[in-house]
């Protein structure tokens, strides 16, 4: 026998069989949820509200249970029966005479009960014999199946009535497969096959670009995105610093191609800050050089202005979206007044603060009100040589100045009044803290803090000339030749060999300065980095511009020597305290008493001798009034000079 005449002669057999049996409840298409707003107004014995199902059907009779059993009395209606269930059940049993009882499992039809929310089935009653035993066979085997919306077993014969019914079978990987067959004596047979799924062409861009974007959590990196992906639908979340995140929206991917455009919207506020020009500000410890309408993401912002001679302000805020925020923060400075007489009467008077403060004036001037620091005062007329001197400004006090200025002659630089052509500053001894606070950038492990005492003396007013060495040597060993320019590539042993000299010509006693000598004539009663306050600018001194001390701005690097006095002096008028070239000191080089001391002459013994003051080649680091050097005492270099102390 054929098997097709077996498949037929099966089936006859099975229509015979069904048509014993007795009549079934059935659903009617698919279950739907209600827009009902607050219908459902019942609660249960734990004061929850409920959760309804109405049931539709053209039979009367019904009867119901459930797991955790009915919320009070069903409304009745003809036609209609309202069931109120706990929100919790998943169960709902339906009887009536002469039907098979009917259990609905809930989650089976896509029903998930929630308080207050109504859902309606419709229910049939059928009659077997007017049902059909019918088989649907597809490809793959392992495919899913559902009937009238109904998952169904995956086996090859289904009970279904006269008429038409609703078919989709579904696996990942093929497309789904969606049909309405008509069930009679004829067709009670139907076979299907399944599309395998190709992956779509798919194409993401965002506004802004370069934005990450992710599907279900997995990232397919920044946009612009070109792939190929599997058809389905997605969670998708795109991400960029600086703009809203777009999250968990749905995305569905079809074929063969789907493309889509997202515009992210800028989280971010403006903030802008009104101060002086000549302040620094900083926002959240990050210097900004542009502080006007600045885009920022909502934070708090701590804001500080800084600057020279003023008060650091700081102040706090939250910056939220869409702010535009102005803060005003000016800081005060600290004034003081400089008074300036000056012969002849006319001269002319330009005063140049460290900060870059400009005043100019014709004859004696009271400049007040001025902020306080150091200034460089230059003195001019016709006739007579320019003087340049320093003053310090301090807060609420008055500096005085009285300058007078000579005629050339008398006024040469480096040159001097006195018979063996070496001016000297007399300096009134005290007590002076040596050495630099721990605080102090760039500071040297070597400059512990002291208290040093002092005897009065007298100390060169400017480093000792080539044309000075020349005339008691003989010869100029220097590498920049020039008259009034310091002598340099002179050791230690040659220094004591010229004073030895010096000495004998002129009946004087010279000798090298002490270290603390040195360092107490230099900083003329400051504790700043230089005698010039907390920064050294190449207008100021003869040093290696290019780098700069504690992030200030660069300057000139001269590379070589300038003659001696070509800057303005300190408060006690001696030139070229820092830079030019490093000066040789009397002392061995040794570290420093722990205790106060009188008078010191350093090391008992040692190797290298003590320079100071830092030089035309290195950086303003190295020109502080505390920094140390030590050389050995026979080396010689185009980087070191020396200047006299004179005893008696």
């Amino acid at each position: 026998m054929k098997k097709t005449t077996l498949f037929i002669l099966l089936i006859c057999s099975a229509l015979a069989d069904y048509a014993q049996e007795t009549k079934e409840l059935s659903i009617i298409g698919k279950p739907k949820k209600l827009d009902t707003g607050e219908m459902v107004a019942r609660k249960d014995q734990n004061g929850n509200y409920c959760a309804a199902i109405q049931l539709i059907s053209n039979l009367e009779g019904f009867s119901y249970d459930s797991n955790d059993g009915m919320v009070g009395n069903i409304d009745d209606f003809p036609g209609k029966d309202m069931v109120y269930l706990t929100s919790t059940e998943r169960v709902l049993d339906i009887m009536k005479t002469g039907f098979k009882p009917l259990r609905i499992i809930l989650s089976e039809y896509g029903i998930v009960l929630k308080q207050r929310e109504v859902w309606q089935i419709e229910i049939n009653g059928e009659n077997k014999a007017d049902q059909l035993p019918v088989t649907i066979l597809f490809t793959p085997a392992d495919a899913k199946l559902m009937i009238d919306g109904k998952p169904v077993a995956a086996s090859a014969t289904q009970s279904l009535g006269l008429g038409q019914h609703t078919i989709l079978i579904t696996k990942e990987g093929y497309q789904n497969l969606e049909k309405t067959i008509t069930v009679d004596e004829k067709s009670v047979y139907f076979n299907y096959k399944l599309e395998k799924q190709a992956d779509a062409a798919l194409q993401i861009e965002t506004i802004p670009d370069k934005a990450e974007v992710y599907l279900d959590g997995v990232l397919l990196g920044e946009s612009p995105i070109a792939a190929f992906y599997k058809p389905g639908n997605y969670q998708i979340r795109i991400t960029k610093k600086g703009y809203l995140s777009i999250e968990n929206e749905l995305f569905e991917v079809k074929t063969p191609q789907t493309i889509k455009s997202y515009t992210l919207e800028e989280n971010v506020g403006y903030l802008t800050v009104n101060t002086n020009p000549m302040a620094t500000v900083y926002f959240n410890n990050e210097k900004v050089t542009n502080y006007k309408n600045v885009k920022l993401a909502p934070q708090l912002v701590k804001i500080k202005v800084v600057m020279p001679k003023a008060e650091t302000l700081e102040q706090q805020i939250v910056l939220k979206r869409n702010d535009k925020q102005v803060i005003d923060m000016f800081p005060e400075v600290q004034t003081g007044s400089l008074q300036i007489a000056v012969t002849p009467f006319d001269a002319n008077v330009e005063v140049t603060g460290d900060a870059g403060e400009r005043y100019t004036a014709k004859g004696m001037k009271v400049f007040e009100d001025i902020p306080v620091g150091t200034y460089t005062i230059k003195v001019s007329a016709t006739s007579y040589t320019t003087a340049t001197e320093t003053a310090l400004v301090k807060t609420g006090e008055t500096s005085n100045k009285s300058i007078k200025l000579l005629i050339p002659a008398a006024a040469a630089a480096g040159g001097s009044t006195s018979a063996d052509g070496i001016d000297m500053v007399f300096v009134k001894g005290g007590t002076f803290t040596m050495g630099s606070p721990s605080s102090e950038a760039d500071r040297g492990g070597d400059e512990t803090q002291h208290q040093v005492t002092l005897s009065d003396f007298s100390i060169g007013k400017y480093e000792v000339t080539q044309k000075q060495w020349q005339s008691i040597m003989g010869s100029n060993p220097s590498n920049f030749k020039g008259d009034n320019l310091p002598v340099e590539q002179v050791s230690w042993n040659d220094v004591q060999e010229f004073i030895q000299k010096l000495n004998q010509k002129t009946g004087k006693t010279y000798r090298l300065p002490t270290e603390a000598e040195w360092e107490y004539a230099c900083r003329t009663g400051t504790s700043t980095p230089f005698y010039t306050g907390n920064n050294l600018t190449t207008s100021q001194a003869n040093y290696n511009g290019n780098y700069p001390y504690n992030n200030n701005p660069k300057g000139e690097y001269r590379e070589k020597t300038m003659p001696v006095g070509s800057f303005a002096p300190n408060e006690w008028g001696l030139y070229d305290m820092h830079g030019n070239v490093w000066e040789w000191c009397s002392d061995w080089y040794g570290n420093y008493s722990n205790g106060s001391q009188s008078n010191p002459q350093g090391a008992s013994s040692g190797s290298s001798r003590v320079c100071r003051g830092g030089c035309w080649d290195l950086l303003a680091q190295y020109c502080r009034s505390a920094n140390r050097f030590s050389n050995a005492p026979v080396n010689r270099y185009y980087l070191i000079g020396f200047r006299l102390v004179l005893s008696k």
